[in-house]
């Protein structure tokens, strides 16, 4: 690890205390009775019971966006036009429902623009294997994200993990960012584990899903580790949003709608959401730990 200038540690430290102290300050606003909106009212899909606000993801956004801001990171402006773009369109999908094509054309965008941002260019076949990838990881955080303290605890684990690798290979702006990222989760975290008094809705699951495809792209090119480590990491979650997506498709099923045939879900069905939650996370500490033992080994 390479030797760091204190006062670059000091702001990103400043960065964390911010980004934990808005994160909190806008849940403690969301969760007032003032702001009783965007319910996620129960149905037959539902692992939940009563209706939850749907504007966790808020928290995570403004929090993140405020530290950052503050911090030494600097931005391309095509990723700043497609996170922004993100965020407004899946703001308005949790108002009105947007349809299908709208929203895959929107993220097949966002995806193209961070692309287009990479500091380094790739092989031509990259690009169209990373375009299917970033909006399948978009979605599948969006699918995934249907039980309390779920999706919060992927992003928690995988983006501690890309943070402590980036910080040990010195790359401190990426290590600074995904620290901003977790803290801001774990204060999302406090209020949605089981039974969740807040759900992340659209523009949380589908802003962190982009995220972590961006911190991984990103991490990827700059060298702080290999393309696999982020594809061990959050194994837990794509390996059951695909495996379930291709069943469905399989058996000629409506698969862009709607349903509880994912393994998590029919876990929550059957054992309760807070012992397959445990499950799960037991599963992400292992994939964890499995990554860092490639990365100690030299393979990631």
């Amino acid at each position: 690890m390479t030797d760091i200038d204190a006062s670059v540690l000091v702001a990103w430290g400043l960065s964390v205390v911010l980004a934990v102290a808005v994160s909190g300050g806008v849940l403690f606003l969301l969760l007032s009775s003032l702001f009783e909106f965007a319910l996620d009212v129960p149905n037959q899909r539902s692992l939940h019971t009563v209706p939850v606000p749907r504007t966790g993801g808020w928290a995570v956004i403004v929090g993140a966006v405020s530290a950052l801001a503050a911090s030494p990171a600097s931005f391309a402006p095509l990723v700043v036009t497609a996170f922004l773009l993100l965020v407004v369109v899946s703001a308005l999908d949790d108002i009105r429902n947007l349809s299908v094509c709208i929203r895959l054309v929107v993220h097949i965008g966002v995806v193209s623009l961070l692309l287009a941002a990479l500091p380094r260019s790739l092989s031509w076949w990259w690009y169209p294997l990373l375009l299917v990838g970033g909006v399948w990881v978009i979605n599948l955080y969006n699918f995934m994200d249907g039980m309390d303290g779920f999706a919060g605890s992927m992003a928690f684990f995988g983006l501690t993990i890309l943070g402590l690798v980036s910080a040990w290979r010195g790359h401190i702006e990426l290590a600074g960012i995904c620290a901003v990222l977790v803290v801001c989760v774990l204060v999302f975290l406090r209020f949605n584990w089981p039974p969740a008094r807040i759900f992340l809705g659209d523009v949380g699951s589908t802003t962190l899903g982009f995220t972590v495809f961006s911190v991984g792209l990103f991490g990827w090119q700059q060298g702080a580790f290999g393309v696999v480590l982020p594809l061990i990491i959050f194994a837990p979650f794509w390996s059951d949003a695909t495996a379930t997506l291709l069943r469905r498709m399989l058996q000629g099923k409506r698969w862009w709608e709607g349903h509880r045939e994912h393994w998590y879900q029919r876990g929550a069905l059957r054992f309760g959401v807070r012992r397959t939650l445990l499950s799960e996370i037991i599963v992400m500490t292992l994939a964890s730990t499995l990554g860092l033992a490639l990365v100690a080994a030299g393979l990631a």
